[in-house]
């Protein structure tokens, strides 16, 4: 495999739960992906793309691997830097989940994103440049360790979810700043919040590591499920669908074989939702 990050960088990521990979993505690459981003949303949203609903991490969220996204879809292996970078952080094979447009609205309160103990890489981008003031993303370092989860749970628990106000708990977070072309890579149990921040369009998608025992497959089943569920957005899954036109499509990418042949032994092509959503 090809040596995409430093040892340094690799480092900080196990250490720290991220990592920010200035200029990953090309300059072309990021504005075809920025546009297609853009008018994707636009299309799928249509009547209800410019409402507003502030409610929990507030968004329109759109599966990004269709046919009308070709861009996106090739970056889930037909090129291979993305899974590459994922299997350098997480040191074994990955197997992807469906890459995701996102019109983020507001600001987030801290969380993770996982609560079934998967072990497995958030890749995102945004495409507009982002700093303390207006949405960059804020990562709490060594937040993705087991016992300092524990730590940070409890005190919330006693101070109340505040992401670093007057009120409830705070917490020293990092300010990734990032701009078009960056990556902001994390462990899916890092905690992040954002703060200031309105409008901001993003791109991105988690790699899981292959699960080997009968445990891990279940739990990747499951955190896959999870992750077909597109109830209460408003759009066409039959257009906009998980994986079916990416499946479709692979005898014109022969990357994708290897990848699909990962899916299958994990079962996951076989679960409700794989092909459209649910």
């Amino acid at each position: 495999m090809e040596q995409l990050l430093t040892t340094a960088q690799i480092d900080h990521y196990r250490t720290f739960g991220f990592v920010v990979l200035p200029g990953l993505l090309a300059t072309e690459r990021t504005s075809a992906l920025s546009s297609e981003v853009d008018a994707a949303l636009r299309d799928a949203y249509a009547g209800t793309y410019d409402e507003r609903v502030i409610d929990g991490i507030s968004g329109h969220y759109l599966p990004m691997a269709s046919r009308l996204t070709p861009v996106s879809a090739s970056l889930v292996c037909d090129d291979p830097l993305l899974i590459g970078v994922a299997e350098q952080l997480l040191g074994v094979p990955a197997i992807p989940e469906c890459p995701e447009g996102v019109l983020y609205f507001a600001e987030a309160a801290w969380h993770n994103d996982d609560g079934i103990g998967v072990t497995a890489v958030k890749l995102a981008t945004y495409f507009d440049p982002l700093d303390a003031g207006n949405g960059a993303l804020r990562f709490l370092p060594g937040s993705h360790l087991p016992e300092q989860t524990a730590r940070l749970a409890a005190y919330r628990a006693r101070r109340g979810p505040g992401i670093g106000g007057d009120e409830g708990a705070t917490y020293p977070g990092y300010v990734a700043v990032s701009r078009p072309g960056d990556v902001l890579a994390f462990d899916v149990h890092t905690w992040h919040a954002s703060r200031g921040g309105r409008d901001r369009l993003a791109w991105n998608i988690v790699y899981q590591r292959c699960p080997g025992t009968s445990a891990e497959r279940e739990r990747t089943r499951r955190s896959m499920t999870d992750s077909f569920e597109q109830a209460g957005r408003e759009f066409d899954r039959d257009r906009y669908p998980i994986w079916r036109d990416w499946l479709s499509d692979a005898r014109r990418h022969h990357r994708r074989d290897a990848i699909i042949d990962r899916l299958r032994n994990a079962g996951i092509l076989d679960l409700p939702g794989a092909e459209v959503g649910w």
